[in-house]
């Protein structure tokens, strides 16, 4: 007859070390995930493009707070108050522009010990900052001088961040290609308030309205004209764009236009690399799914 050896219980002894090594395993894997989320910086920015740059470079190691971000219509509105800024503690990270940034918020920057601002006087010029935010080849510039920021609030992660820069950089890069290889050469009727750069990163042919067609159109006056002549660019295979900075005048006359591309902006935490992608992909869809223009008849 087949004998059936019955495996020995464990000594109660070592079923209890067993036991008390399963919890200590559990604790550390506790006290690490703690620990990982105490290192996560908490930084407060004054600009939806400062908290969209910070997100990026950051990457895992940020988690953003804006003073400021774009609502559904694209126009800049405040989320927190200047008197909920009072409250912040002393030792919260906080990034600006510049002082002039800051101090219009009403930002009391002299009371944060690690408060930054990138510039002394932001180079752009504060009306122009959509429009040179928007420009791919001013980005690594300005992310460059995050990555310095974020480097002096957590110097061990420095190699982290520079690994990101280099990957903004590349990626960035790699959509301004992949635009231009869709959107070369093509006809744009630029009606944008901020996105020419990005157009002519793609390698668009741009057309511009005249000074004297802006001011009317912005003033109301002449919307028909406006109509036919988008109208009539659309015909002649031209793309017609506007943004969420075009003149509101023009913007709302073309809102439910079917032939009129609308460059949206991008969400604070989005990856903007792959947002312009799919911007450029969505203009090209736009442009190549119109119906073609009818045949001329021979005479």
């Amino acid at each position: 007859m087949r004998r059936e050896m019955n495996q020995a219980p464990l000594p109660r002894a070592i079923r209890a070390r067993t036991k008390i090594e399963a919890l200590l395993v559990t604790l550390l894997l506790v006290f690490a995930a703690e620990a990982q989320a105490a290192a996560v910086l908490n930084v407060t920015v004054t600009s939806p493009w400062l908290g969209i740059l910070v997100n990026f470079i950051g990457g895992v190691n940020v988690k953003v707070t804006a003073i400021q971000d774009w609502n559904d219509d694209g126009e800049l509105v405040r989320r927190i108050r200047a008197r909920n800024l009072q409250s912040l503690p002393a030792d919260a990270l906080i990034l600006a522009f510049d002082f002039r940034d800051a101090k219009w918020l009403g930002l009391p920057f002299e009371q944060y010990k690690s408060y930054h601002s990138l510039y002394s006087e932001l180079p752009l010029g504060e009306d122009r900052i959509d429009a040179s935010l928007s420009d791919p080849s001013v980005v690594p510039f300005i992310a460059q001088r995050v990555l310095t920021v974020l480097a002096d609030w957590d110097p061990g992660n420095y190699p982290y961040y520079q690994r990101r820069l280099a990957e903004l950089q590349a990626r960035l890069y790699s959509s301004i290609l992949a635009g231009r290889q869709m959107l070369k050469d093509q006809s744009v009727y630029d009606l944008t308030g901020h996105s020419s750069a990005l157009l002519q990163a793609a390698g668009c042919r741009l057309i511009r309205p005249s000074s004297e067609e802006w001011a009317a159109w912005n003033a109301w006056k002449e919307i028909p004209l406006l109509t036919a002549t988008v109208s009539r660019q659309a015909e002649n295979r031209t793309a017609v764009v506007i943004d969420y900075s075009t003149p509101k005048a023009i913007r709302s006359s073309l809102a439910s236009n079917p032939a009129v591309f609308l460059f949206i902006r991008p969400k604070i935490d989005q990856d903007y690399p792959s947002f312009l992608h799919d911007q450029y992909i969505s203009l090209w869809s736009k442009i190549t799914s119109r119906p073609l223009p009818p045949p001329t008849r021979r005479r």
